[in-house]
């Protein structure tokens, strides 16, 4: 699936098929317990609720009143974790195309919160949201894009986030978005992609750069890349690996 343009009324439009089809699955099933988390009808008139209030940002930022950043950032959480808990819905009631469409969804909520001047602060859904699109993704302008939009969720992130404290961790979400977006930019074969994306690996995780260029070579042997493509990830790993292993 493509990325549609993180706006409200595409969120809403997109996310209508994804919820009835979600509430059609639930109605199916046995009553479900008192203490499981929100049910789906819950969770459908929770995001109308969201969406009355991106509606008020929306207009309120096309009449110059500019919404705050902290009001953003709040709205953004409370929707990522609205994401999150239909997300485990999808799984649980056996929907792995409502699944699939509901990441791409999320994605669209996170890039929306940067795009109004809020800051991600729950970001483990969207990078999965994001690794599942490099997942199908083949076409180079496929992966130009969704590169593009590695980068954009990468601004939004939280300053506590991006402090990355937490380096005991491999699986934590601001290291592999990190490492997903340099092997995103490497399949668009764009070399100015592949430069950005290695700056901001290198200056970010030091510590991974090494080991993530020596087995960028490999992959050049095994994939095929074309020479444009293997001669930037040369330069990074003669710099990065060789010479750090010398010295």
């Amino acid at each position: 699936m493509s990325l549609p343009d993180p706006t409200l009324a595409n969120l809403r439009e997109g996310l209508s098929t994804c919820l009835s089809e979600l509430l059609d699955s639930y109605d199916l099933q046995p009553s479900a317990p008192a203490e499981e988390p929100a049910s789906p009808p819950v969770l459908v008139e929770t995001f109308n609720q969201l969406f009355d209030a991106m509606r008020r940002t929306e207009y309120d930022a096309r009449s110059g009143n500019q919404p705050a950043a902290d009001a953003v950032t709040e709205l953004g959480e409370y929707a990522l974790g609205l994401f999150e808990e239909t997300l485990g819905w999808a799984t649980r009631l056996g929907l792995p195309e409502v699944h699939q469409d509901l990441q791409t969804h999320t994605i669209s909520m996170a890039r929306w919160i940067g795009r109004h001047g809020g800051e991600i602060q729950l970001l483990e859904p969207v990078v999965d949201a994001l690794a599942q699109q490099a997942n199908t993704m083949c076409a180079p302008d496929e992966l130009l894009t969704l590169y593009q939009t590695m980068g954009e969720v990468i601004d939004a992130t939280a300053d506590f986030i991006r402090e990355d404290l937490e380096k005991d961790n491999p699986g934590r979400p601001w290291r592999v978005l990190q490492m997903n977006r340099a092997i995103v930019a490497t399949r668009t074969h764009q070399t100015d992609a592949m430069d950005t994306a290695f700056q901001a690996l290198i200056s970010h995780l030091p510590q991974d750069a090494p080991k993530f260029f020596s087995e960028g070579m490999e992959q050049m042997d095994l994939l095929n890349y074309p020479p444009h493509v293997r001669e930037v990830m040369d330069r990074y790993y003669r710099k990065w690996s060789i010479d750090r292993t010398l010295h």
